[in-house]
């Protein structure tokens, strides 16, 4: 016998409608699950964008903060293994920062005059010129912070000698390892801030951020 007419049909895996298979396989994404990507995608951002620019903007900020330790951390060690006085100095309107100490005077030995090569400032580190300041101190190495930044606040126990040199502010390295005691706030451009201040006795610096 042939047999019925379902026995005679073609057999395919899937639906059969009018003699051809339908896949019961389907792709893509339904409406509800791209809604649901979405509002992770946009939960995440939420909490992960402020993070990123908070980190930002304050990265002139934190970089200005490690120089300047960086500069005292050498001052106070070349104080104490010279045995002399060192000074870190902060000129607020070039935003330059230098370590310096104050010339020799010498006699030259033709005329018995003062020798001005001797008492002239040394600004040259890495064949880059310092510019000039109305200091007497020696430069021996210096950097430049950020010239978005200004100074917000200094605060130290003003001597005569800072107010012979009242365009600088400066902070004394001692051979005993102690310095003077100071207190800088910078802030940039939108208002964010640095403040940093100094154990006199360890040397120690702190720094905080501030808004």
């Amino acid at each position: 016998m042939l047999g019925s007419a379902t026995d005679r049909m073609p057999r395919h895996f899937g639906t059969w409608t009018a003699g051809k298979s339908v896949p019961v396989h389907r792709s893509g994404f339904t409406l509800i699950e791209i809604i649901l990507v979405v509002v992770i995608v946009a939960a995440l951002s939420g909490i992960a964008l402020p993070y990123f620019a908070g980190s930002l903007r304050g990265t002139q900020l934190r970089s200005a903060g490690r120089t300047i330790d960086r500069m005292a951390k050498y001052s106070r060690s070349m104080a104490i293994m010279r045995e002399q006085t060192l000074t870190l100095a902060l000129n607020p309107r070039t935003m330059e920062l230098f370590v310096g100490s104050q010339p020799a005077a010498s006699t030259n030995q033709t005329d018995g005059e003062l020798d001005q090569a001797v008492l002239k400032r040394l600004g040259y580190i890495e064949g880059e010129d310092a510019p000039e300041t109305d200091s007497e101190l020696e430069k021996e190495i210096h950097r430049f912070l950020p010239n978005t930044l200004n100074v917000r606040d200094f605060d130290k126990e003003w001597t005569d000698e800072d107010y012979e040199d009242s365009d600088l502010f400066m902070v004394r390295f001692f051979p005993n390892g102690q310095c003077e005691w100071f207190k800088l706030e910078l802030e940039d451009s939108k208002g964010d801030g640095i403040q940093m201040e100094i154990d006199p006795i360890s040397g120690k610096m702190s720094a905080q951020l501030m808004q």
